[in-house]
């Protein structure tokens, strides 16, 4: 009868295994409500439409960006084995600047704030003693218009600080500043809201466009509300790539992607731009993460089968000489 009840639910499990075979219905793309429709929302731009759209001119820029976006960005990249041989190289990407600056969470540390030299493979990140939450951002600055790029890099380390007060720290002009930000063993995700604060000069920024692109290729607007907090919709794209994939692309079958977050403020005679660049994964109970969960329990029904029958045979054996002496007695 266990054997029956195992073979039913592997043979169940194999459609979930495989979803382009069987639940390729429900891989089609949907709307975004927090994107096409809600309260701060502006529209969506298809997959391939320039970021020289964005209102106020925010694509144009000199530098090399990357291939899905003209904003400035910082790239992190790992080489080394182990955490402690790790090196961490800032790589900053549609931005001319001549140094990286690097806080850290731990405003009391003497290397709270340092500036990392540049070099032809980028910023070589140095990992301070108490570790944790990192504020990285490259500055340029030409004539009247201002370019900021900014991300947050993580060090894993046993009682990081809280990095609020890093992330609130004024650091330039124009700010995008996460609230908050995904805290260790956790990232954003699709189809989650995420808030974010615009600040300029230490104040909220009201009623101000900004823009989110992906790496997947969805681009969208927002206004900031009066407190100068925009909540993002982390769009579900990954569909449209595992399509593209079927139709004779190639992503690898990439389960990641980054995104970058943009706005532009012109103030005082000059134009400031500020972009924040993150990663986001796919949402967690999609198709295949439910189908690895059904895999993993699978597997460990198929483990413990064993056990089980051990433990029964056990049972059996204690109950049968149990009997056996207790017929013993009477006798």
């Amino acid at each position: 009868m266990q054997k029956k009840f195992l073979l039913n639910a592997i043979f169940l499990a194999v459609p979930l295994t495989f979803p382009p075979l069987a639940l390729a219905a429900a891989s089609a793309p949907t709307a975004q409500p927090g994107i096409a429709a809600g309260e701060h929302a502006s529209h969506v731009e298809p997959a391939g439409a320039g970021a020289a759209a964005v209102k106020g001119g925010m694509g144009e820029g000199a530098g090399k960006p990357m291939a899905w976006t003209a904003f400035p960005t910082l790239k992190t990249r790992m080489s080394g084995e182990g955490r402690e041989r790790r090196v961490v190289t800032i790589v900053p990407q549609g931005i001319v600047a001549n140094s990286i600056d690097a806080y850290s969470n731990n405003l009391k540390d003497a290397k709270a704030h340092r500036q990392l030299v540049l070099d032809m493979a980028g910023a070589r990140l140095d990992k301070p003693e108490s570790g944790g939450f990192h504020w990285l951002a490259a500055r340029e600055e030409q004539g009247d218009k201002v370019k900021v790029a900014s991300t947050v890099y993580f060090f894993s380390d046993r009682g990081a600080q809280n990095p609020t007060a890093l992330f609130m720290q004024p650091k330039h002009e124009l700010q995008i500043i996460p609230q908050p930000y995904p805290r260790e063993h956790s990232r954003y995700r699709a189809n989650e809201d995420w808030k974010f604060l615009v600040h300029f000069n230490g104040k909220p920024l009201a009623n101000q466009w900004v823009r989110l692109e992906t790496q997947n290729g969805t681009k969208a607007d927002w206004i900031s509300d009066a407190q100068g907090v925009v909540t993002v919709s982390i769009p579900d794209d990954f569909k449209k790539v595992e399509q593209q994939k079927a139709a004779g692309a190639h992503d690898h079958g990439r389960r990641s992607a980054d995104f970058v977050l943009a706005v532009e403020h012109i103030e005082g005679g000059k134009s400031y731009l500020t972009a924040f660049n993150g990663s986001y994964g796919a949402d967690a109970f999609d198709q295949r993460s439910l189908a690895m969960g059904l895999g993993f329990t699978l597997l460990g029904m198929i483990g413990a089968a064993p056990l089980l029958r051990q433990r029964k045979k056990q049972a059996a054996d204690t109950k049968s000489a149990a009997t056996e002496t207790a017929k013993n007695k009477d006798a």
